[in-house]
């Protein structure tokens, strides 16, 4: 007999982004190309022996009464996680049974489905239209959670507020907007969290405020969601460093809108040369392009690219399989890249 849960067994379990040793340029994993915060890593200076000798806050208290602020969203309205990645365990962990379903989009962030699997539930993919548009059948569907990404994340895709309205509007259950890619877009369903009781909101520290080896999310909600996402979260899911980085990261916000405005710069630019080379690109609210070449075979590109330093990513699904998701460095690394491509042809 297996030690193991016949569940866990049978799943592929969740791929992230490659973390290869050696020299490269790392496109692969939407990380940000600048440094965080001068005020973060001022603050990593200034911690102190008893943030390793005792145990954090359990409950993020300062960092969250710090995301209250700059949210603008009430204290007893936010929970703190390892990553918005824990804030999602949190999420399926408080609202899925074994056999319930889990509603998301296709392509989309493919963790959600991951941890569904393991809870036991159900995934039920609804396709994006061609234009990656919301389908009808992901607003009609009676799932019990429905997960977007707002911007998408695989494709760059921002859906209107109308869409969000109108899937808080006709679920039967909770409504989740992924919100990792928000400030690249410069906009947010946060508002709507008074409007509506069934929605959650989450956001992490990775992309925009160049924290993804400190792992930082929230998850912001009606206070009754926020008080079962704690009794299910692990008890000190967030360290002592962490929680002061963050807190201080987040304080600077004209420092992180300076970034996010030139990585947009950046996106837009590199948007534009790919697509004077042919490439088919698709429009992006986030820190990197989803895009088509005109010729040559993208598994090949990403490998040709792989030798000359340059990591970016591949997904081998039906969906995505003939395109390439660029994540955005700096200018001199996008144009790098694009004499790589040019070269390439």
């Amino acid at each position: 007999m297996s030690r193991i849960r016949k569940t866990v067994e049978a799943m592929q379990g969740y791929v992230p982004g490659r973390q290869p040793e050696g020299s490269f340029v790392k496109l692969n994993a939407n990380e940000n190309p600048y440094p965080p915060s001068p005020k973060a890593l001022e603050a990593l200076g200034n911690v102190g022996a008893n943030s390793f000798r005792l145990y954090p806050s359990s409950t993020a208290v300062n960092l969250r009464k710090t995301a209250a602020e700059i949210f603008g969203v009430p204290f007893d309205c936010i929970v703190a996680g390892n990553g918005s990645d824990d804030i999602f365990t949190m999420i399926i962990r408080s609202i899925l049974d074994e056999g319930d379903t889990l509603a998301v989009v296709d392509p989309t962030y493919t963790l959600y489905e991951t941890l569904a699997e393991i809870q036991g539930a159900r995934t039920e993919r609804h396709p994006l239209k061609e234009d990656y548009a919301l389908p009808e059948s992901f607003f009609e569907s009676d799932a019990k959670l429905k997960i977007l990404p707002n911007p998408n994340a695989q494709t760059g895709t921002l859906f209107p507020e109308a869409d969000i309205i109108r899937l808080c509007e006709s679920a039967q259950g909770v409504v989740v907007i992924d919100e990792a890619y928000a400030l690249f877009a410069g906009t947010s369903s946060l508002p709507l969290l008074k409007r509506f009781k069934n929605l959650v909101v989450t956001r992490t520290m990775s992309k925009s405020h160049s924290l993804a080896g400190m792992r930082v999310g929230f998850g912001m909600s009606s206070p009754d969601i926020i008080d079962a996402f704690m009794k299910v979260k692990d008890s000190y899911n967030l360290n002592a460093a962490s929680q002061l980085i963050a807190a201080a990261a987040l304080k600077d916000e004209e420092y992180t809108a300076g970034i996010v405005k030139a990585l947009n710069e950046t996106r837009d630019f590199f948007a534009r040369e790919l697509a004077s080379l042919g490439w088919q690109v698709a429009p992006s609210a986030g820190n990197f392009l989803l895009a088509r070449p005109e010729k040559g075979n993208a598994a090949e590109i990403v490998a040709r690219l792989e030798k000359a330093g340059y990591l970016v990513r591949h997904f081998d699904t039906p969906r995505l399989k003939d395109k390439i998701r660029f994540s955005i460095g700096t200018p001199e690394q996008m144009e790098r890249l694009i004499e790589l491509l040019k070269n390439n042809e």
